[in-house]
């Protein structure tokens, strides 16, 4: 069962290849300074409040008693550093950071002069309530009428799985210090201990070294866990790789992670980066739904739709007249195969005949489309339809035809994606750094019928992207939904590119309307927005 994708019309023999730059994934981001110095000298702890301000000899800026004004101590701090000699500075610098190390080295690792004992996971450590306010957990205890307020040792409870002893031991340090080194392979751990302890910088710390460091390992946790303790902007991140890698970089681990949830967002999104064209999605679910339901299942990529195919065949005997997904077994997996636009599937004889012969998807799922496209059909011939004349982005996110193609080299392409467009044929071409979108008619053979009216008109989207090797973009760009009118055979440039975003392979993807949405009732909805 071949890729039913695009139809290549030419491709040059000469190309020239593009390096790619290498990415890494990156690091961890500095945390915000959280007052590791705060036990040197040089600061004061004001009553009533835990911010700690640099002073300046025997001067307390926030002392309410002080007279200084805050403007002129400024102005006469810049004046000194201006003239303050290189060395001197280099030398001080050089101080602090011993200084940093030496309150972490003696205060926190070796526990001189603790006031508490902090207990939790059957280990001990020896700290500080003047460094513990920094936290939201220990400020409050300490501060209002619990029992704990006045105890020397206190037991904790970890309600949280993902907490354990190395990850308090992070979290605790970072109270002693301003650099926080953070794994990715433990950032989940430290996440769970600084939520719990409410320190917001080191979680701010944990959430920025996750958006760095997302590939298809941690894509699946990483949204799981930035879900549980809050992380909405973690969370978007990795809905973003997910919707451009799932199909553009196919990966078996990542099919066995990806929760029935997820994907249905996936699925549903007109942000989904797809390869080809819609059925090539429907196979990828295809191939999901088998990992999901044999997660045992340890094979290559290259094997696993024929793997797939075979399963489910023969499953196919036991339940004679249902379809899959109608069966017990299957009955979970619907509400993600109903994000599927069968409209662009059943267009396409071959994919058509597949769909049927899968027997996976309901024939009353089918049978409704079928009834749709007709009608759309008939509109287009019988009714004037000349295509979309306004953006209607409701329409287009929702029933739009998606489709992709990767060029893995620089060089001369033109290309169609297969099935019936209401006698549109469009033809893509990319060249000298064009793309062009042709309205064939006369000059070149194609299937189905073409319409010969003088003018007709598409909604589409464009984008582009280039992806470094753990799925991160490494540049994008997007036409924003338009609305495109053609003449017979007139062809327009669409997106012109600089060199910047030349990195190869690169990836296109666009959505296309190609009739004006039709005023429906709630009885004649389209059925893949049905949750049936």
């Amino acid at each position: 069962m071949g890729s039913l994708s695009s139809r290549v019309l030419r491709h040059p023999g000469r190309t020239q290849a593009q390096q790619e730059p290498g990415s890494g994934a990156g690091g961890s981001s500095r945390r915000p300074e959280t007052g590791g110095d705060a036990a040197g000298h040089g600061f004061c702890y004001c009553p009533g409040t835990r911010k700690r301000k640099r002073s300046s000899g025997a001067l307390c800026y926030c002392h309410p008693d002080s007279e200084t004004d805050e403007d002129e101590e400024e102005g006469d701090e810049q004046q000194r550093l201006l003239n303050t000699p290189r060395s001197y500075i280099s030398f001080n610098r050089k101080k602090l950071k011993s200084t940093s190390k030496y309150i972490y080295q003696t205060l926190f690792l070796n526990g001189e002069n603790s006031d508490i004992k902090i207990c939790a996971l059957g280990e001990e450590w020896s700290l500080h309530k003047i460094y513990l306010c920094q936290s939201g957990y220990f400020s409050s205890m300490f501060s209002g009428s619990w029992k704990e307020s006045s105890m020397n040792i206190i037991e904790l409870e970890i309600p949280d799985q993902n907490i354990d002893v190395e990850a308090l031991q992070v979290a605790f340090g970072s109270l002693y210090r301003d650099d926080v080194l953070i794994k990715p392979s433990r950032v989940i751990a430290i996440l769970a201990a600084a939520c719990m302890l409410q320190l917001d910088g080191l979680i701010q710390q944990c959430g920025e070294t996750m958006k760095e460091t997302i590939n298809v390992k941690t894509v699946c946790g990483y949204y799981t866990s930035a879900g549980t303790y809050g992380l909405d902007s973690v969370k978007k991140k990795c809905l973003e790789w997910l919707l451009n890698n799932l199909m553009t970089h196919q990966n078996v681990e990542l099919f066995k992670e990806l929760s029935i949830n997820v994907m249905k967002q996936l699925i549903g999104s007109s942000n989904l980066f797809v390869m080809q064209v819609e059925m090539d999605v429907y196979t990828a679910l295809k191939k999901w739904m088998f990992l999901q339901l044999v997660p045992s299942w340890n094979g290559s990529l290259k094997q696993l739709l024929t793997e797939t195919d075979v399963w489910f065949s023969k499953r196919r005997k036991d339940f004679e007249g249902m379809t899959f997904l109608e069966t017990e077994q299957g009955k979970p997996f619907a509400s993600v195969f109903r994000q599927l636009r069968l409209q662009y599937i059943i267009s396409d004889l071959a994919s058509a005949r597949i769909i049927e012969q899968d027997s996976l998807v309901p024939s009353e799922w089918l049978s409704s489309v079928y009834k749709q496209q007709w009608l759309a059909m008939l509109r287009a011939e019988q009714d004037s339809e000349v295509g979309p004349q306004e953006i209607n982005k409701e329409e287009l996110e929702g029933n739009s035809m998606r489709c992709g193609r990767k060029l893995a080299k620089d060089g001369e392409y033109c290309w169609r994606w297969t099935g019936f467009n209401f006698g549109f044929d469009l033809l893509v071409t990319y060249t000298n750094r064009y793309i062009i979108f042709k309205r064939n008619t006369l000059n070149q053979p194609c299937s189905g019928s073409v319409s010969l009216q003088p003018r007709r008109s598409i909604a589409f989207r464009l984008r582009l992207a280039s992806f470094d090797s753990s799925g991160k973009l490494i540049c994008s760009r997007t036409t924003g939904y338009q609305i495109l009118t053609l003449e017979k055979d007139q062809e327009q440039v669409v997106m012109n590119l600089d060199s910047r975003l030349l990195i190869f392979p690169l990836y296109i993807c666009c959505n296309f309307l190609y009739i004006s949405p039709e005023k429906r009732t709630e009885s004649n909805r389209h059925p893949e927005n049905s949750e049936n």
